[in-house]
């Protein structure tokens, strides 16, 4: 990580104003050759010009002091995982607090503005469902983080964040604001890597390949998926239940055949046949739902297709998640009616029991 610069701090700040050197000299008072020679690093503005290049600048001191030029992907990705295992091991506020510990040491890297945005999204569950007030203050302060990587239009950063802004308020239930951000990607349906994966394979590049393949096929799973399970809620809403278990068994194949999405097809099934009060069916697709999250592996190991797939978080954070997903199954209170059924009975039991392995 690069050292402190007050020199490179000064170029990116002006720069990124759009003034010349001259003007910035002109506007504090000082001669275009001393910023030239500021920019250069062969000397350092005196204490006293601090605070007047700061409010020229647009920045705080605390920017201009401590300004890191831009942390390399490698080291945005290495602070990444520092903080994942930080949110996972000590819970949610410790996480945040190392967030915020990072923001402040390097305030104008980017790619880390997006990366803790999406782990104050994604971690910000680990609150449980009793502060839902709180789990949306987070989710607002991730939208703040969202909206400035936006502004800085830098493309490489911009489109994810405009992806997930339009998520988190959806989920905040700021439909229209969802929609606006989802208007301002792209309207192309074309993903270039298709082409790309075809590329490699033409050039031989056959292990280059298989990598994109794989990880591209278990996007478009997902993905799809993803549209079975909306389909399936929309004609569930209808009381289209034959229509909506269409879709769910198909989304229960592909998930057993493919061994992805720890299996929500079948809760989805389970959920579908409550909803018609086919409680004695419900709890049977419980329970197979249960086996099979269970037995689930940590990663894609011993995935016949995957098996060269590395997930984000590791098999020791993927036992802290599941474990916390088995309790929460265990509390729901939307699954009482089954409570006297068998099939439900032991489903509970062999998720205390996975807990108490755990």
């Amino acid at each position: 990580m690069n050292e402190f610069n007050i020199g490179t701090t000064i170029f990116h700040l002006r720069k990124g104003k759009g003034i010349t050197q001259e003007q910035l000299a002109g506007m504090i008072g000082i001669s275009a050759g001393a910023v030239s020679k500021w920019e250069t690093g062969n000397s350092t503005p005196d204490i006293t010009l601090l605070a007047p290049l700061a409010r020229v600048l647009g920045a705080s001191l605390n920017e201009l002091l401590s300004f890191e030029e831009e942390l390399l992907e490698t080291e945005v990705a290495q602070i990444h995982q520092e903080l994942i295992e930080v949110f996972l091991h000590y819970g949610f506020v410790d996480g945040e607090t190392k967030c915020k510990e990072y923001l402040n040491k390097y305030p104008n890297s980017i790619g880390l503005k997006l990366n803790i945005a999406g782990l104050i999204q994604m971690y910000s569950m680990l609150l449980g469902d009793d502060f839902e007030k709180l789990v949306n203050e987070k989710k607002q302060y991730a939208l703040s983080l969202l909206y400035q990587v936006v502004d800085s239009k830098e493309i490489k950063h911009s489109q994810l964040a405009l992806f997930l802004i339009a998520q988190v308020q959806m989920e905040l239930g700021n439909y229209e604001e969802s929609e606006k951000c989802l208007k301002e990607l792209s309207n192309s349906f074309v993903d270039p890597m298709i082409l790309y994966a075809s590329l490699l394979q033409k050039q031989d590049k056959n292990e280059e390949a298989e990598g994109l393949c794989k990880s591209m096929l278990l996007r478009y799973l997902n993905e799809s998926t993803t549209m079975m399970a909306i389909l399936a809620s929309i004609f569930k809403h209808d009381h289209k239940f034959d229509k909506a278990g269409l879709y769910l068994d198909a989304l229960n194949e592909i998930q057993s055949t493919f061994k992805i999405g720890l299996y929500s097809g079948a809760y989805n099934l389970c959920m579908l046949y409550i909803e018609e009060g086919k409680n004695e069916l419900a709890a049977v697709w419980f329970n197979n739902y249960v086996d099979r999250l269970i037995s689930t592996e940590y990663d894609y190991a011993n995935n016949p297709y995957f098996e060269n797939l590395e997930l984000e978080v590791n098999a020791a954070g993927q036992s802290i998640m599941r474990k916390k997903l088995f309790q929460t199954l265990i509390d729901r209170t939307d699954l009482q009616m089954l409570a006297e059924i068998p099939d439900y009975i032991k489903a509970i039991e062999k998720l205390k029991a996975a807990i108490a392995e755990a």
